[in-house]
C-alpha cells in the first residue's frame, strides 16, 4: 500500500525535520508579521491555519485575543502543542475546519508553500467564505523575487509554491479580497548581536534592490527578503 508522502512526513515533521518551536524567535516573527496587520478588537475570533506547535496561537492569547484558536495536520506538532499547554491547538484539515466556522482573521505563517496551485486557491475561497465582512487574511510565504528564497523552498520535502508580491495580490483577487498589500519580513533589533544583523541587511538588501531597479527600470517596490507577508482584505 502506497502512503501519501505528506501524511509519511508529517507524522514525524517535528523530529525530522521542523525541531521544537523557541519561544523568543515566534514572539519577534510575531510582533514583525502578524501584530500590525491585527485588528485592535480583541474579541475577534482568530484562527491560525497549519498552526505547527501553536507559538502563533500562543502569542495571540498572550496579546489578548482569547478567542484565538489554530488546527494542523501533523498530529506530532498538535502534540508538542499540547505538551507546551496550548490547548487551542487540534489535528485536522484546515479547510474541513473553515467550513462550519465564522472568523475575523485568518493566520497562515509558513503554511501556503505547502500547497499546490489548486490547492492555494481552493484554500483562498475557503478562507474568504468563512471571513466575515472586513475580515482579513494575513499570510507569510517564501518571497520567489529573493535571492536566497531556494534555501527555504526546498529545504522542506513538503514544500510546493513559491510566491511575489505579484502572484500574491493575482491569488486574492482570484480569491475575492477587495485589497491585497504585501510586507517584507527583514531582521528584527532585539539585542546588539541582531542589531548588527539589521544593519548588514540593510546594507546587502539595499544593493540587491539597486540591481532590481537597474534590470527592470521599477525603481521602487522590490521586496527581496526570504519571506514576505500578504494581507489581504475583504470588502464590507
Amino acid at each position: 500500500m502506497t502512503t501519501d508522502y505528506r501524511t509519511r512526513l508529517y507524522e514525524a515533521y517535528a523530529s525530522t525535520h521542523a525541531g521544537v518551536s523557541v519561544v523568543a524567535s515566534s514572539e519577534h516573527a510575531f510582533r514583525r508579521d502578524i501584530l500590525p496587520h491585527l485588528p485592535d478588537d480583541r474579541r475577534a475570533a482568530v484562527v491560525d491555519l497549519g498552526c505547527g506547535q501553536g507559538q502563533l496561537v500562543a502569542q495571540l492569547l498572550r496579546h489578548g485575543y482569547q478567542g484565538a484558536w489554530g488546527i494542523d495536520a501533523s498530529p506530532e506538532q498538535v502534540s508538542l502543542a499540547h505538551a507546551a499547554g496550548i490547548a487551542q491547538v487540534r489535528q485536522g484539515d484546515f479547510r474541513e475546519a473553515l467550513a462550519s466556522a465564522s472568523i475575523d482573521v485568518a493566520t497562515a505563517t509558513d503554511l501556503f508553500e505547502h500547497l499546490s496551485k489548486d490547492e492555494a486557491l481552493g484554500a483562498m475561497d475557503a478562507v474568504f467564505a468563512a471571513l466575515r465582512p472586513s475580515g482579513r487574511a494575513i499570510l507569510r510565504v517564501p518571497n520567489g523575487v529573493s535571492p536566497f528564497v531556494g534555501n527555504f523552498q526546498h529545504g522542506d520535502l513538503t514544500h510546493e509554491t513559491t510566491y511575489t508580491a505579484r502572484s500574491l495580490r493575482q491569488l486574492g483577487a482570484a480569491a475575492g479580497f477587495s485589497v491585497t498589500t504585501v510586507h517584507a519580513c527583514p531582521p528584527v533589533r532585539h539585542s546588539i548581536k541582531s542589531g548588527l544583523r539589521v544593519g548588514a541587511w540593510k546594507a546587502a538588501s539595499g544593493l540587491m534592490k539597486l540591481a532590481l531597479a537597474a534590470e527592470t527600470g521599477q525603481l521602487r517596490g522590490h521586496l527581496v527578503t526570504q519571506n514576505v507577508v500578504a494581507v489581504m482584505v475583504k470588502s464590507q
